[in-house]
């Protein structure tokens, strides 16, 4: 094969290429509140906090607003050992450096949620027990308010 060129760095650097002016773009300071960060579009799931909390055959469905300095709304989730859980966790800030984490480190479940995003979290509640909720962004100085508590009701005992 014949050699055509050698050179450390070809000319063409892409750090001096344009590909779209940046006055063409029009991007968001923060997602609108329910925004699917994926697609952008608004999440159908998103709902505010304790609103539409419902359970129905071993599934338990809800939502948690990540707001900051205070605890995260409901504070106290109830369900039943075996029970699907579904929490769709918005972070309702609309400041850009607002973004917020939710985890139930028990359960092995962290998410970090920017601004206005609605994130869908889902898990089968095997283990009975009270666990700690709460979130992992550093965000004010009551950041340590932001938690809450899942609460798991043992399965019943055959026979008794």
């Amino acid at each position: 094969m014949e050699h055509i060129a050698d050179m450390p760095i070809p000319f063409g650097e892409p750090h001096y290429s344009q590909m779209i002016k940046a006055d063409k773009l029009k991007a968001w300071e923060v997602y609108p509140v329910g925004t699917n960060a994926l697609t952008t579009e608004a999440r159908p799931q998103h709902r505010q906090a304790g609103s539409g909390a419902h359970r129905a055959a071993g599934q338990h469905r809800g939502g948690v607003d990540d707001r900051r300095a205070q605890p995260l709304p409901p504070d106290q989730i109830r369900v039943k050992q075996g029970d699907k859980v579904i929490l769709h966790i918005t972070n309702p800030e609309q400041t850009r450096d607002a973004t917020h984490g939710f985890a139930i480190a028990d359960y092995n479940i962290q998410v970090s949620i920017e601004p206005g995003e609605t994130t869908t979290i889902e898990f089968v509640a095997d283990k009975p027990g009270v666990f700690n909720f709460y979130c992992t962004e550093f965000c004010s100085a009551l950041h340590l308010e932001m938690a809450g508590w899942l609460l798991v009701e043992p399965a019943k005992v055959a026979g008794r």
